[in-house]
């Protein structure tokens, strides 16, 4: 019983990375699609869907002012939207995040050469990736705080 559960598992696993290997497609009409999507599969498309995809996420206003030039470039920087960071860099390796406040999320988006810090929709932090250098935390350590001083007690 054990070799066909693992034979299964190999299939699964193998069809879920074709699954990721192809493009996305959108439908002719792109209000349809959440805007997240068309951020995140912009670097994949061609040049006709990529001027699609611009005009509708522009048309939104989910583009910031540096995210005009920058997404050209593929470069992203403090200020710019998490839209215009995904249509820049692509689909990050890997994403973390934590929820900081109610509807406030930190998250740290790790790419081939960068680390990037969105929040609240907005690149606060980016730091250039390097082999053996801790990437950026979420939590940070509470420092230690001196009590206030407590007048003497009248006895």
């Amino acid at each position: 019983m054990k070799p066909l559960f693992y034979v299964a598992g190999l299939a699964l696993s193998l069809t879920a990375l074709s699954a990721q290997a192809q493009t996305f497609n959108a439908p002719q009409d792109l209000s349809t699609v959440k805007p997240q999507q068309l951020c995140v599969h912009y670097s994949e498309q061609n040049e006709a869907e990529k001027k699609r995809f611009y005009d509708r996420l522009n048309s939104l206003n989910l583009l910031s002012h540096k995210d005009y030039e920058l997404i050209q470039q593929g470069k992203v920087e403090v200020n710019s939207s998490i839209c215009g960071m995904y249509m820049a860099k692509g689909k990050p390796l890997k994403e973390d995040g934590i929820q900081i406040r109610p509807m406030v999320f930190k998250v740290v988006h790790i790419y081939d050469d960068q680390y990037v810090v969105t929040q609240s929709g907005l690149v606060v932090e980016v730091h250039e990736r390097k082999e053996g250098q801790v990437p950026p935390t979420l939590k940070y350590e509470m420092p230690n705080v001196v009590p206030p001083p407590v007048a003497p007690q009248a006895q």
